[in-house]
């Protein structure tokens, strides 16, 4: 529901300008010197036995006969006003070509399988056909009605822009990607890491672990590390002295770098050389002890991804920022300041007790910029498509 919301947010201005047209005459083919019944043209919500591929980009993919762009004449106390009204009504049409609604779908769902393109088409008429009722209500006069329509083309605006200096600022120069690979050698370091865990030595029920024998059986498991004992034997040795009833861990971590350990633990680990064994690490939970098997460089072909998106994302920071302070807005302070706005000039006070205004409605969300992806090791996020053009009537 929300979708489509959305939709009805960006489009509902425009499509009531939906154009009217009158049904096309229909011709009636001669055989023989009779005239021959013209074929009855199938319902858009009824399936079309061709394949889509020859539907050409021009041919109507949804009809709604009688809606109309503007209301119907009203009837003034007389027979052939009402039936020149109904006679306007049978005969206007919305028509929604194959580009129109591939258009549509292109810029609020890219990818829709072909599945659910009927749904949307039949979501989509009830879309037009609310929107032309509004219309006819008198809906399009009311001011707050007007509100959330230049509100929404100023979120889809700012949205749009978003996007277009996300694409613009993600086509990184390879050059860049070079310089910074080579200025930040280290985040780019990796190490084959062994790493022991020590437990909190129990205690008896209801008193907190016993933190100095931790620490002392944390300093014998580090200096039979450091004298080169097996890892594994001293991983079950740790959680055998502490009297731990957990599953001791593995010690095998992998390569691992910076970027996937504590400050702290990092810069301790990433100092070591090949085959030397950390200090003790501590922590709440108790005691680390690393080893370092091998060190080295991650090439540049593997982070090359990686860097191109994190250099995307702060050149689009940099981009947004420049944007968002080039104008500073000033606030009236006396209006911002009290609890309550003033009340309107020649308007009585409202009572402490008034009820709440009322919230904005759910289809107007004016959003703040979307924020740049989050930091991850791989491409950037793919910008979305801009909105959607309205339908064109014949």
């Amino acid at each position: 529901m929300r979708f489509f919301l959305l939709i009805s947010v960006m489009c509902l201005g425009s499509l009531i300008a939906t154009g009217q047209t009158q049904s096309p005459t229909a011709t009636p083919r001669t055989t023989g010197g009779k005239a021959a019944a013209a074929p009855a043209k199938s319902s858009s919500t009824q399936p079309q036995a061709a394949d889509s591929k020859e539907v050409g980009p021009n041919t109507a993919v949804i009809t709604i006969k009688g809606l109309c762009s503007t209301a119907a004449p009203k009837a003034v106390g007389n027979k052939a006003a009402g039936a020149s009204a109904a006679g306007k009504s049978a005969t206007c049409e919305t028509v929604v070509t194959r580009k129109q609604l591939e258009l549509l779908i292109d810029s609020v769902r890219p990818n829709l399988p072909a599945a659910q393109r009927r749904m949307l088409a039949q979501q989509y008429a009830e879309l037009l056909i609310m929107a032309n009722a509004a219309s006819k209500a008198g809906l399009e006069k009311d001011p707050k009605v007007q509100e959330q329509l230049r509100l929404s083309k100023l979120q889809v605006l700012a949205s749009s822009y978003n996007r277009e200096i996300q694409q613009k600022e993600a086509d990184v120069p390879q050059a860049d990607i070079e310089k910074y690979y080579q200025q930040n050698a280290a985040k780019y370091e990796q190490a084959k890491l062994l790493r022991i865990y020590v437990p909190m030595v129990a205690t008896e029920e209801g008193k907190p672990p016993d933190t100095a024998a931790t620490k002392a059986l944390a300093e014998k498991l580090q200096q039979r590390a450091a004298a080169g004992d097996d890892f594994d034997k001293l991983q079950k040795d740790a959680f055998t002295d502490a009297k731990s009833k957990g599953t001791p861990p593995t010690v095998d971590m992998g390569e691992r770098r910076r970027s996937s350990l504590a400050a702290k633990e990092a810069d301790t680990v990433f100092a070591l050389k090949a085959g030397e064994v950390s200090s003790l690490l501590e922590e709440t939970s108790g005691f680390y002890i690393y080893k370092v098997v091998s060190k080295d460089q991650v090439p540049l072909d593997k982070v090359h991804d990686e860097i191109k998106s994190t250099l995307g994302r702060e050149r689009f920071r940099e981009r947004m920022e420049q944007v968002r302070s080039s104008l500073k807005p000033t606030l009236n302070e006396a209006y911002f300041a009290s609890g309550t706005p003033p009340a309107a000039a020649g308007a009585p006070a409202a009572p402490a007790a008034a009820a709440p205004p009322p919230q904005a409605p759910a289809a107007v969300h004016v959003a703040p910029a979307p924020a740049p992806p989050a930091t991850t090791q791989g491409a950037p996020e793919a910008p979305q498509p801009s909105p959607a053009a309205p339908p064109q009537s014949k």
